[in-house]
């Protein structure tokens, strides 16, 4: 936006449409989601930050747009539908019950690396690993989760610090570290907007080599507008239409995978190794917002306050004690069923008693027309 407001280019597109002078690279990597395609024509890193949960639905809905591509190719057919409807509620039911519990620990996982430089971590242990280790979490699908067990790969051996080649090597000019960490949901916001646009502005500003090629100051304020305020620009989530983001339910198990890895990442980068690095400030500031928005979602799913339906996003562990509950009253049932039945005899004394009320009150009528007969035949 503000290199003559050139927009991002995506890392797919760098891998396979070649290098081109984009001022911004759009980067998934190292999840499996993402490539590291630039080669090494990157300078430095700006980190993104994306509420846990938000990234969930929209991480979600972007696979359903495209298909849930497994090739660029795949995903690049159906570019045009991105953002233009609604998944299927049951669609992210599904596909949440396969991924959400592993994607908590990739979004973790995804900010240790960049904030370490590419320093090799487990995803789910997040402990040092090895080189041979993190290549074969590298392959996206090449591996069950099972195989990349990492008491099973790495064992209790002494693990020796391992950097990414693409971080050690020099691919990133200025190193992987990020130089600024900028929220995503705050870049959107009316008020605290602009100031977050111009952390941006500001990284590249104090560059050397791209500050020349930044447009003026007092433009970023309008191009900020123009983008987010007039909708402006390319298409992006906030114009899909149908359900939002509360439309989207997740069970207390969910969430609280998502606040256990909150709470490890503030844990982290608030211990005195990072307290006094901005980047790992900024990292808590936002992290505890989410986790507090976050944690009103858990107390009210737990308290009964918001209802969750078993076609709701329940997660393994929820769902197998709804199924037990479930397996529990249909056992009653058919133990109740297995005990005599008397509402059968009952109904039938019932029935039997009224027809003899009518067969009485027959009589009676019958008794008393024949007694006035007999009378009126008398002289």
């Amino acid at each position: 936006a503000y290199s003559k407001c050139t927009a991002a280019k995506d890392e797919w597109d760098f891998e396979y449409k070649g290098i081109t002078n984009h001022p911004f690279i759009k980067a998934n990597y190292p999840h499996h989601e993402g490539i590291w395609g630039w080669g090494d024509v990157a300078d430095q890193v700006v980190m993104m930050i994306r509420n846990i949960r938000r990234s969930m639905v929209e991480y979600h809905d972007i696979l359903w747009d495209i298909g849930y591509a497994k090739t660029w190719e795949q995903a690049n057919e159906h570019l045009g539908n991105l953002y233009t409807e609604a998944p299927p509620l049951e669609d992210f039911y599904a596909w949440r019950d396969k991924r959400v519990l592993d994607e908590c620990n990739w979004y973790g996982w995804f900010i240790d690396y960049w904030m370490e430089g590419g320093l090799m971590r487990d995803i789910y242990t997040h402990k040092l690993t090895t080189p041979e280790h993190w290549n074969m979490l590298m392959i996206p699908g090449g591996y069950a989760v099972e195989d990349l067990d990492y008491d099973l790969v790495v064992g209790d051996r002494e693990v020796t610090p391992s950097f990414d080649p693409h971080c050690s090597n020099g691919d990133v000019t200025d190193g992987c570290k990020p130089k600024a960490v900028i929220s995503a949901e705050k870049l959107r916001d009316y008020t605290e907007g602009p100031a977050e646009t111009t952390k941006i502005a500001n990284v590249l500003m104090n560059d050397q080599r791209m500050g020349k090629y930044v447009i003026a100051q007092e433009a970023w304020d309008c191009i900020w507008e123009e983008l987010i305020v007039r909708g402006k620009g390319v298409k992006t989530v906030y114009d899909r239409p149908g359900l939002t983001e509360h439309d989207y339910n997740f069970s207390a198990e969910m969430l609280g995978g998502m606040i256990r890895e909150l709470d490890r990442l503030i844990a982290k980068y608030s211990g005195n190794k990072w307290n006094s690095n901005t980047d790992a400030n900024r990292i808590v500031e936002l992290i505890v917002e989410h986790r507090a928005l976050i944690q009103v979602e858990f107390n009210e799913v737990n308290s009964g306050l918001r209802k969750l339906t078993d076609r709701d996003f329940l997660g393994p562990k929820e769902r197998r004690r709804r199924l037990k509950l479930k397996e529990k009253d249909n056992k009653l049932g058919t133990q109740q069923t297995k005990r005599k039945d008397s509402s059968k005899y009952f109904r039938k004394l019932e029935r039997e008693a009224n027809a003899q009320k009518k067969r009485k009150r027959r009589d009676m009528r019958k008794l008393r027309k024949e007694s006035k007969m007999e009378g009126d035949a008398m002289p």
